[in-house]
């Protein structure tokens, strides 16, 4: 994942309340400790989520899905995970 901008981390730090929802969420539809160890499952909820037209949170700041972990795990202290993309 490229480095995120001291900027952008100021921005997205404005979305905490956004991924502390998805998380609450994420853990009502799977187990908790299978969110915590995949915390790409919050982005699963969100596209579900939008694919039903719901989104409860309106609009947010992250645009991908690095930036919703960032989020999640540099805010919101969840998981235990190391944030990684694959290599192309």
């Amino acid at each position: 994942m490229a480095k995120i901008s001291k900027k952008r981390q100021i921005v997205l730090r404005e979305d905490e309340f956004q991924v502390r929802n998805l998380y609450a969420h994420a853990c009502q539809r799977w187990p908790k400790d299978v969110v915590d160890k995949d915390l790409t499952r919050l982005w699963d909820l969100r596209c579900i989520w939008g694919v039903q037209r719901v989104l409860p949170f309106g609009n947010t700041n992250f645009t991908n899905l690095g930036e919703m972990l960032w989020v999640a795990k540099e805010v919101c202290e969840f998981g235990s995970v190391e944030i990684k993309t694959p290599n192309p």
